[in-house]
This record gives structure tokens, sequence and C-alpha cells, in this order.
């Protein structure tokens, strides 16, 4: 199913942890095995599955929300020279992807799914509405307002090394 790397994504976007991620979608495979019979009436399948990884991420969350952990690890390889114009690009690029993860960190969980929805899985704007159960509007409104902030937010690093 091509679908899997989108469900995997998802999941780690709301999670926070690959092993529970990975486990997320297992079992959201099981559950659409289990439910194959009604794959012909569904008019946008992959809006559907993906609604099955969001409901069961946040039954997971429910359950374990005080172990959350965020489990990501830096991307670093160790791989260029100190000095080089190589080693400051890749201080400057690992500087941006952090503040990037700050930004959207701070994001309302609404926002930071929906931004995710559009920007790395690239859904359509009606398939996130029919993924997180909100109206064609909503979804265009807090896209806006999203990427706004992302904006603003950036401005004022550039400006002054602040996010806040």
């Amino acid at each position: 199913m091509p679908i899997t790397g989108k469900m995997y994504r998802y999941a780690l976007s709301i999670v926070r942890d690959p092993e529970t991620a990975h486990d997320v979608v297992q079992d959201c495979l099981a559950r659409i095995w289990e439910k194959r019979k009604m794959l012909p009436g569904i008019n946008n399948v992959d809006s559907w599955v993906m609604r099955i990884v969001r409901n069961h991420c946040y039954d997971w969350v429910k359950v374990n929300r005080f172990n959350l952990r965020d489990h990501r690890e830096p991307d670093s390889d160790g791989l260029t020279v100190p000095g080089s114009v190589e080693a400051d690009q890749s201080v400057l690029l690992n500087d941006q992807l952090k503040w990037f993860d700050k930004v959207i960190g701070s994001l309302p969980q609404k926002q930071r799914e929906i931004y995710h929805l559009r920007e790395v899985e690239e859904m359509t704007y009606q398939e996130i509405a029919e993924v997180m159960s909100l109206t064609l509007g909503e979804v265009k409104i807090n896209l806006h307002r999203t990427r706004g902030r992302i904006r603003e937010m950036f401005k004022k690093i550039q400006e002054y090394g602040l996010a806040n």
C-alpha cells in the first residue's frame, strides 16, 4: 500500500516517537484490513485512511499522555571540516531547521496538523477537511493563520534572533 509512508509521517507528527508511530501504522493497517470490504464504497480512500491514523494516534495519546517525549535526534553526521564553507553552511542549515522545528512546535495542534497535511503530505484542502472533520472554510482560515504566524515568527528571528 503506497500510502504507508504518508501514514507513518502523519503518525510521527502527532506522537513524536518513531517506534510508536510504526506501531500505530501497523495497528491501522490491521484495522483497514478488517474493514477492507468497505473500500469500494469509500469516495476518497486516502482521506479515510488518514482519518483512521489520526483517530488511532489520539487514542494512543489519551492513554499515554504522561509518557510523551520527543525522540527526534539532531541531524549531525560529523562529516564536515571545521572552518570550511560546507561546515558553515551546515551549521546555518541546522540552526534554521532547529528554529523551524521550534516555530512549528509552538503552533496549536490543529494548525500544526493542517500545516503538516498540506505542506508535507500535499493533501488538498478538501481531503484535509475530511480527515480532520472540519469545513473547507475552517481549513483555509487555519492554514492562512498558520502561514502568517510562521512568517511573523521567522521575521522576528531574522530581525532579532528571537522566536517569542
